[in-house]
């Protein structure tokens, strides 16, 4: 392909996994040299992070697309990151003549109607982050799409060593079992943590829980833990690698999840798992290998893990090991390589 170019999209409000994950991608493209543009939604933190990327045109859209109908039509591939989209794409491109991938990054089933259904059946390629999030688009949907899975990349962070030792002194020096997500029980299952801060917190004083991240709950969430020492919820922070490299265990009991790209970031910095066993997270945590999985509704379960993992000290290095190697087949370069070689396939067809 000798002069890619590729319209992405991605009309997210914030910069959460799918969007970090749309913004890695693109850097990394820019850096081998691929003319890219992407549309986004006016003033999101995407629009303005991504303005930082060399050579990325980005075009701000406050109508969810519908404004964006002559970038639609001129853009030789269109990459399409997540579904608020959809509806503009369909009633400008007529979809069955204008190439475009789609990426799923949520287990949850896409709702079947028209526009998806048209979507998804004329995408050029489905892409999903997981064997799981393939299976609930082809169950919805009722189609045969053949999705081709690539998973998410680490993020990379970095830490500064004096900043994680402030976190540590704060915590007290105890165990600290981490958290990083948006504060949505409904959806990343926090109730249970707060189940365990109030389980441990006389009987296993050594262990305190730090949960990092906004969201719907956050009111709620205070004023369940007001009166517990030991967890703490700081709000959204921008150092996250701080927050992991403090951690001594990462907890991540989601009720639904495509994979979970936080997790990939926890590996990386060597931290043992406990996470709930649904959606994509079996296909990169392997029970007793580079984590625990437990079963969603089990409180039981999630205690034990935590006193196992807590007192058996090899097990826990052991662990740590696996995952900063297992880490490293999760790289943006991998992720992009895959994504290169989709982007030649479809070009190559034209």
């Amino acid at each position: 392909m000798n002069d890619p170019s590729i319209c992405h999209v991605n009309l997210a409000d914030g910069f959460r996994g799918g969007e970090r994950q749309t913004f890695l991608l693109m850097e990394e493209l820019a850096s081998r040299g691929f003319k890219q543009s992407l549309i986004a939604k006016s003033s999101s933190n995407l629009a303005s992070n991504s303005k930082l990327i060399e050579g990325l045109e980005v075009i701000e859209s406050s109508l969810n697309g519908f404004d964006c109908r002559a970038y639609f039509k001129e853009a030789p591939l269109l990459h399409l990151h997540e579904s608020r989209v959809f509806a503009a794409i369909w009633s400008y491109t007529i979809a069955p003549e204008r190439k475009h991938i789609v990426t799923r990054r949520v287990e949850r089933p896409p709702r079947s109607n028209f526009i998806n259904k048209s979507i998804y059946s004329n995408a050029n390629q489905t892409v999903t982050l997981s064997r799981a999030i393939s299976t609930s688009i082809e169950k919805s949907l009722d189609l045969d799409l053949d999705p081709i899975v690539i998973p998410s990349a680490k993020t990379g962070f970095t830490n500064d060593q004096i900043e994680v030792q402030k976190i540590r002194s704060k915590m007290g020096g105890r165990f600290i079992v981490g958290h990083i997500g948006a504060l949505d029980d409904s959806h990343k299952g926090q109730l249970q943590i707060i189940e365990l801060a109030k389980m441990t917190h006389e009987t296993f004083p050594e262990i305190c829980f730090l949960l990092v991240g906004s969201g719907k709950d956050d009111e709620y969430f205070k004023q369940l833990t007001q009166d517990l020492n030991n967890i703490e919820l700081v709000g959204q922070k921008e150092n996250v690698g701080d927050y992991l490299a403090a951690f001594d265990l990462f907890i991540f009991p989601s009720r639904h999840e495509g994979l979970g790209s936080i997790l990939l970031d926890a590996m990386d910095f060597g931290l043992p798992i406990i996470a709930s066993n649904v959606g994509g997270i079996p296909e990169i945590i392997q029970n007793g290998v580079n984590g625990i999985l437990v079963n969603l509704n089990s409180f039981d379960d999630y205690f034990n893990a935590l006193k196992s993992l807590f007192s058996d000290v090899k097990m826990r290095l052991r662990i740590e090991q696996t995952n900063k190697e297992k880490g490293k087949s999760f790289s943006v370069k991998t992720m992009t390589d895959q994504y290169i070689n989709l982007y030649n396939r479809i070009y190559d067809k034209s």
